[in-house]
């Protein structure tokens, strides 16, 4: 995989692009929740950013840059996605009105089976669609199944706590941070150290022919 996308210069800078969009979507937060300047436009804008960066992956400049070689499944997964995580953006906005919390709370389960399936979906279509060099293609799919591990345990935790879970809710708290922190971030750097060695491989190669 890759050897069939060994591509025209400059073909995935789009993912520079993506990727320094993934990896300010989620420094954004922290950022929000320290100064709190942006109050709920921050949370918004770090959607948009991730979504807007999810939509360039999923459709590129063409076909050798779509990470899913623009086929119908991966490439619909993957604004699925992106669809959905604006969705459950808005609705956990509501949630946070007091008499609406009980009403959503139910959402929360929804959403991560649905955000489950759509990146189980995408992923798995990534490593299979031939644009993205090995070994590299599995890693959205290594981070969807860090992630699914992470919430296991978490579930496990909450279970074997019993009424003592609270005791182990800073433990969840900074394991479930850190899995959504670090797999994007990870994913965000792939991708711009990628496009980079192809700039400079198609920059060597131009020099060659020179």
């Amino acid at each position: 995989m890759g050897e069939t996308s060994a591509a025209t210069s400059g073909s995935k800078q789009v993912w520079i692009v993506a990727g320094a969009l993934l990896v300010g979507s989620v420094l954004l937060g922290p950022l929000v929740q320290i100064g709190s300047f942006l109050g709920p436009t921050g949370g918004i804008l770090a959607t948009f950013l991730s979504v807007f960066s999810i939509a360039l992956f999923a459709i590129g400049s063409d076909r050798s840059s779509s990470v899913t070689a623009r086929r119908p499944l991966g490439t619909g997964a993957l604004i699925a996605l992106g669809i959905w995580m604006t969705i459950s953006s808005f609705v956990r906005g509501l949630a946070t009105i007091p008499a609406a919390i009980e009403t959503f709370l139910s959402f929360g389960y929804i959403d991560l089976l649905v955000q489950f399936v759509l990146a189980a979906i995408a992923t798995t279509q990534i490593a299979r669609a031939g644009t993205v060099p090995r070994p590299w293609n599995l890693a959205p799919l290594w981070v969807v199944t860090v992630t699914a591990a992470s919430w296991v345990v978490q579930q496990i935790i909450v279970v074997a706590a019993g009424s003592n879970v609270s005791l182990f809710v800073p433990i969840i708290v900074i394991l479930d941070g850190w899995v959504r922190v670090v797999g994007p971030v990870f994913l965000g750097i792939v991708a711009i150290a990628l496009a980079s060695r192809e700039s400079a491989v198609a920059a060597s190669i131009r020099e060659q022919e020179s």
